[in-house]
C-alpha cells in the first residue's frame, strides 16, 4: 500500500510539471461577421489586427458596432483583450453616452505567454460568440485568434 502512495505522488508531481509554455502571441486577429437577420447569410465580414502594443479598434456595421481593445500590460502588469458590442452602427440614432452595450467580455492573459487557440473551427482563444441587436434582430458573430 505504501508503494502505491509513493507511486501516486510521483505520478501527480510529474503530471503537474508537464505543462508546456505557450509562446507569447505576436499578433491577435479579431474577426466580426454581420447579418441583418438570422434568416439570411453573412453579409459582411471584417478582421482587425493587434500587435503587442496598447490599442483599441472598432468595426461599424449597419446597426451594431464591434469593439476590441488590447492592453499589453506594460503600465499595470495586466495584459488583456476586451471585446464588446454596442448599438449605433454606421447610422447611429443615439449619442455615444446613450448607446447600449449588448455584450462585453474581458480575456485576462499571462504577461509573457499565450493566449492559446483552443477552439476548433478556427475560433481562436475566444471561441465563436454571437450578439444580437434586440430591435432589428441583426446578428454579429465574432472571435479572436492568436498568431
Amino acid at each position: 500500500m505504501r508503494r502505491y502512495f509513493v507511486f501516486l505522488i510521483v505520478l501527480l508531481s510529474a503530471c503537474g510539471g508537464a505543462e508546456t509554455a505557450v509562446p507569447k502571441a505576436e499578433t491577435i486577429f479579431c474577426t466580426a461577421a454581420y447579418r441583418a437577420s438570422v434568416a439570411q447569410g453573412i453579409e459582411r465580414e471584417e478582421t482587425i489586427l493587434f500587435s503587442d502594443t496598447d490599442s483599441e479598434q472598432s468595426i461599424a456595421f449597419s446597426d451594431m458596432v464591434f469593439h476590441a481593445a488590447y492592453s499589453a500590460g506594460e503600465a499595470d502588469n495586466e495584459r488583456n483583450m476586451r471585446v464588446w458590442v454596442t448599438g449605433g452602427g454606421e447610422t447611429p440614432a443615439l449619442s455615444e453616452a446613450e448607446t447600449a452595450v449588448y455584450h462585453s467580455t474581458l480575456y485576462q492573459l499571462p504577461l509573457n505567454s499565450g493566449p492559446q487557440n483552443q477552439f476548433v473551427g478556427g475560433h481562436g482563444f475566444t471561441g465563436l460568440t454571437y450578439s444580437y441587436q434586440p430591435e432589428s434582430g441583426a446578428e454579429l458573430q465574432f472571435w479572436c485568434e492568436a498568431k
